[in-house]
């Protein structure tokens, strides 16, 4: 990197206001994180990095008694635009850290998947693709716990954002041609909603393999587990899988078993009796709480005809992603698929709109869709030489 790209070094609180001070009165910036979680409840924030058009900053809080806060703010502020690259992890500590949701969001991964250069997308890749800067990532391996910081980590640090506002530059124009300048507003929005409200107990459990299978009742009984594990682990200070591996939660929720003694032979289970009774006792409770309040489970396993159905409106929307420059990631899963599926056939209320029926997806291929399944849609092969390819009509 040339010397331009020389950051400044925040260790000092005041030099943190100050800064605060020029990204509100700038009114958009460039943001990353460097952070350790894997041995702790909450992740360690090691760095903050910060770029605009004229100030390139990396703040070290753990080299001062930094107090972040404002800064943490300002990601919440939707006043102040804010750049990310797969911004996920880093906005999901800004409802920890201040209580409050990002907003104002811009990830350009999401932005290049509109853009037709695919999603996801490394920034390294994206970086070369847009503004054709090669990055020198040399310190991936890095612990970012460890003080002093040389130089060269510094540098690196800061070369995760520094970029940014030209990418983002170069990605807006190409939007705006696209016409998807809404789509990106959209999309960035459901991720800060995402991102605060993953730490629900519903989220959680989706995210556990295994509790696809579980019972509405062995449902609410892995969310109190959930809960319980939570807040033990934020005692202990430990990651939650190091208080209670998922697997064994699943099991625990599926058996409903409140006594220890059963509940010790279990393989793994490695927690003190009074932490054991305190699972108990949320199993206990979750017996005794009112069927309806337990949570909805999940859909079915699919029918083998519904397999069929799905796989050809897959192959629809992917045609349809390849004809338009469109990341198929970013348009559909297979649960998208199958909540339109039944949505055709059941019909639903407007608080249960799946995705595809809704947005800038019903607008993209909604209509497509409808189309397909009552047959006013066809789809050939045309033939372009030596080679063919399927067309929707």
């Amino acid at each position: 990197m040339s010397q331009s790209f020389d950051p400044l070094l925040i260790t000092r609180q005041g030099d943190l206001d100050r800064l605060c001070d020029t990204l509100r009165a700038e009114g958009a910036f460039a943001f990353d994180t460097e952070f350790v979680g894997e041995d702790s409840y909450q992740p360690e924030i090691c760095l903050l990095q910060i770029a605009t058009e004229t100030c390139h900053a990396v703040a070290d809080p753990l080299a001062a008694d930094l107090d972040c806060t404002r800064l943490w703010n300002l990601v919440a502020d939707p006043a102040v635009r804010k750049i990310v690259h797969a911004g996920g992890e880093d906005l999901a500590q800004c409802m920890k850290r201040v209580g409050r949701p990002p907003a104002n969001i811009v990830d350009l991964q999401i932005a290049a998947g509109f853009a037709g250069l695919g999603y996801p997308i490394s920034l390294s890749r994206l970086t070369s693709e847009t503004i054709k800067v090669k990055l020198h990532k040399s310190q991936t391996l890095t612990d970012w716990r460890r003080r002093p910081l040389g130089e060269e980590q510094i540098r690196y640090a800061v070369e995760d954002v520094i970029h940014l506002p030209a990418i983002d530059r170069h990605l807006a124009r190409r939007l705006e041609k696209l016409g998807r300048t809404q789509w990106l507003i959209e999309e960035c929005q459901q991720l800060c909603r995402t991102v605060s409200q993953s730490s629900s107990d519903a989220r959680r459990a989706k995210r556990l393999k295994g509790t696809a299978t579980l019972t509405r009742k062995q449902l609410a009984v892995a969310h109190a587990l959930l809960q319980q594990r939570d807040e033990l682990a934020q005692r202990y200070n430990r990651p939650a899988r190091a208080i209670l591996k998922d697997h064994l939660l699943v099991e625990l929720a599926r058996r409903g078993w409140t006594d220890i003694d059963r509940m010790r032979t279990l393989r793994g289970l490695n927690i003190s009796n009074s932490d054991l009774k305190r699972f108990s006792e949320a199993i206990s409770a979750a017996h005794q709480s009112p069927p309806e309040s337990w949570p909805e489970p999940p859909l079915d396993e699919p029918s083998a005809e519904e397999e069929l159905l799905l796989s050809f409106l897959s192959t629809i929307l992917r045609i349809y992603c390849e004809q338009h420059d469109l990341a198929y990631s970013l348009l559909a899963t297979k649960q998208d698929l199958r909540l339109f599926l039944n949505s055709a056939q059941e019909g639903q209320t407007p608080e249960a709109t799946p995705a595809l029926r809704n947005g800038w997806r019903a607008g993209a291929v909604g209509d497509l869709l409808e189309r397909v399944l009552t047959g006013r849609a066809a789809v050939r092969l045309v033939r372009q030489g030596k080679s063919s390819r399927l067309v929707i009509e």
